[in-house]
This record gives C-alpha cells, sequence and structure tokens, in this order.
C-alpha cells in the first residue's frame, strides 16, 4: 500500500465522528457515510437529542458550533458541558467526546460573545481538538425590516489532531514529518426570527476556508453549507404538545448532503423536555429537567441517545450534559 492510500485508510479508520473506526468490523471503507477530520462531529446533547437540527434554534450554549448567529440571542450567561461514550457495546471500541460552552451576553446593543472546545478521541489511536471564539449580534438597528430580526455571527476555529504511534506505524513515512497537524478556519452565520409567528430561519456556512490538516497528504476539512428553519409554538395543535419546537437543517458538504430533523416539547412549565430526531445517519431521542436554584440561576440536566442506522452490533451512543444559566 502506497503512503498517499495508507493516509487515507487512517483517517477512514477513526473518523466520521469515530464511526468509520468501526469500518473493519460492520461495514466497508467505502460507505458514503465516512467523513474526515473535524467533520459533521455534532456537539452539545439538547442538539444531540434533535438529531443536529439546531442551526435555526441555536438559543443556548449548545449552538455556538452549529450557527453563531445565534449567540446573539441568549439572554442569559450560560456554561455548557457534555461528555459522550459512541458506539457502546463494540469489541475493541472505545470512542469519547466532550464538549464545553460559554456565552456571555452583552446586551441588545452589543451582542452576544462565545467560547467553545469540543474534543473527540480513542485512547491510543487518535485524537481531536476544536477550539472556538464566536461574536454575533443583532442588526436591528441597521436593517429597520419590519416582523423580522436579524443576527449574524462569526467563529474562530483552532483545529488541532494527533495520531498515537506504536511500534508499527511509529517508522511509517505518513508521518515522517509529525503525527500531528493543525490549523485555523472560520464560521458564519445569520439568523432571522420572524415576529409573531415562532418561524426563524437560518443559513450557516462551517469551516469555510476548508483548512488542510494533512500529515503526509492533503487532509481537507471541507466547507459545510445549511440551510434551516425552526417553528416554536407555545401548544402545537391536535397533539396539545406545550412549548414545541421542530427543525429541519439542509447540509451540504463535499458533493454530499443530509436531511436533519428534530423536535422538542417542554412539560411541566418548561422543566421537562422531551426531544427526538433523525438523520441519514442516526435515529435520535433526549431528555432534560431543569432545576431552579434561586432567582433566575438554573441548573439543566441533559441526556440523550444515538442509534447509528448504518452499524450494526452497538448499544448505541449515550451522551450527558449539564448547563448552568446565571442571571
Amino acid at each position: 500500500m502506497d503512503n498517499k492510500a495508507m493516509a487515507k485508510k487512517l483517517k477512514k479508520a477513526v473518523m466520521g465522528a469515530m464511526a468509520a473506526l468501526l469500518a473493519a468490523y460492520c461495514f466497508p471503507l467505502t460507505t458514503h457515510t465516512l467523513y474526515g477530520a473535524f467533520e459533521d462531529n455534532g456537539w452539545g446533547v439538547r442538539p444531540l437529542g434533535m438529531a443536529g437540527a439546531f442551526t435555526a434554534v441555536a438559543d443556548d450554549a449548545n449552538g455556538q458550533l452549529y450557527n453563531p448567529a445565534g449567540l446573539a440571542i441568549v439572554k442569559q450567561q450560560e456554561f455548557s458541558l457534555m461528555s459522550a461514550m459512541l458506539y457502546t457495546g463494540l469489541d475493541t471500541v472505545n470512542i469519547g467526546q466532550n464538549y464545553f460552552g460559554y456565552v456571555l451576553p452583552l446586551g441588545e446593543k452589543y451582542g452576544g460573545f462565545g467560547a467553545a472546545w469540543g474534543d473527540l478521541s480513542s485512547p491510543s489511536l487518535y485524537s481531536e481538538n476544536t477550539v472556538s471564539l464566536g461574536y454575533a449580534r443583532t442588526l436591528n438597528d441597521i436593517f429597520k425590516i419590519r416582523n423580522l430580526d436579524i443576527s449574524v455571527g462569526m467563529n474562530v476555529k483552532y483545529l488541532t489532531h494527533q495520531y498515537t504511534l506504536d511500534a508499527r506505524t511509529v517508522s511509517d513515512p505518513v508521518f515522517a514529518h509529525g503525527n500531528s497537524a493543525s490549523a485555523t478556519t472560520d464560521d458564519a452565520g445569520i439568523l432571522v426570527k420572524w415576529k409573531n409567528t415562532g418561524i426563524n430561519f437560518a443559513i450557516a456556512s462551517r469551516n469555510m476556508t476548508s483548512p488542510d490538516v494533512g500529515l503526509n497528504s492533503p487532509d481537507v476539512v471541507y466547507v459545510e453549507n445549511v440551510f434551516a428553519i425552526s417553528h416554536y409554538t407555545d401548544n402545537l395543535p391536535y397533539l396539545k404538545l406545550p412549548l414545541f419546537t421542530s427543525a429541519l437543517d439542509f447540509v451540504s458538504s463535499n458533493n454530499s448532503s443530509d436531511v436533519r430533523f428534530g423536535v422538542e416539547s417542554r412539560f411541566n412549565n418548561g422543566k421537562f423536555a422531551v426531544r427526538a430526531g433523525g438523520s441519514q445517519e442516526n435515529v435520535t431521542f433526549g431528555l432534560g429537567y431543569e432545576i431552579t436554584l434561586s432567582g433566575k440561576t438554573k441548573i439543566i440536566i441533559d441526556y440523550s441517545f444515538a442509534w447509528p442506522l448504518q452499524i450494526q452490533d452497538t448499544t448505541g451512543s449515550h451522551l450527558i450534559g449539564l448547563t448552568i444559566r446565571l442571571p
């Protein structure tokens, strides 16, 4: 096997939200759902409970890496933490995912600032880290469009990934120039809220510069473009589901596409949340519970489960998160 083919095989063996690590066990490397480094990871327990259909929602500390424009509509200071075990139940597979997000609202006039960190790793094999700083603000003082609130935002991201070498791979020419690589890139997004209708529209472009994080050969993180729509209602007609949000994301990247659909309903005056969603890769389900400590200080505990549609012999992915919302 030549160096280029070896690098491609190694990349596919550990990426695609690490799903491709399972290729040797479950399905061939040619499966179309395999992704390269930093692609299609998905962050945050609440968004994953909605199958990643979060671009036109993006209203909490989970939203920055979906649509940075959402930073402008977060009303309270928030910290969000996530820990996940992916594709549990498969022999020799141990894949973890972690996320931290923080949003600091600066007021309607000045927008909002956000910071996020994500980690995806398999011990003794591979790890990747995403660090992001974002800013967003509304444009209502510039574009006075009746019945519309328009927000724009941008992230600056630093991406780094590293392979863990062993006696077999340490001398491989693929790693002749090192076993890690890094690059910077940007995200940008627009979020439009149609007043008094509960409808949001969003456009986001992630990894806009298509950075190359290759070692011995190119490994491009392709730009991912998303068009999304969401709808919120206090009470869903017919089904009578309270505080109901539905969301739809159309995702396009490197001549491939995906459609993600998610819903969320909140019961008991918004304290208890139930979520569900689906995409080409997963069927998801999630729960959340909000605890008020004092005043507007709240703790939110979330759990999500993702069942992969194209991977066998797994008990799915399990995600748990904690959000702290401050006055």
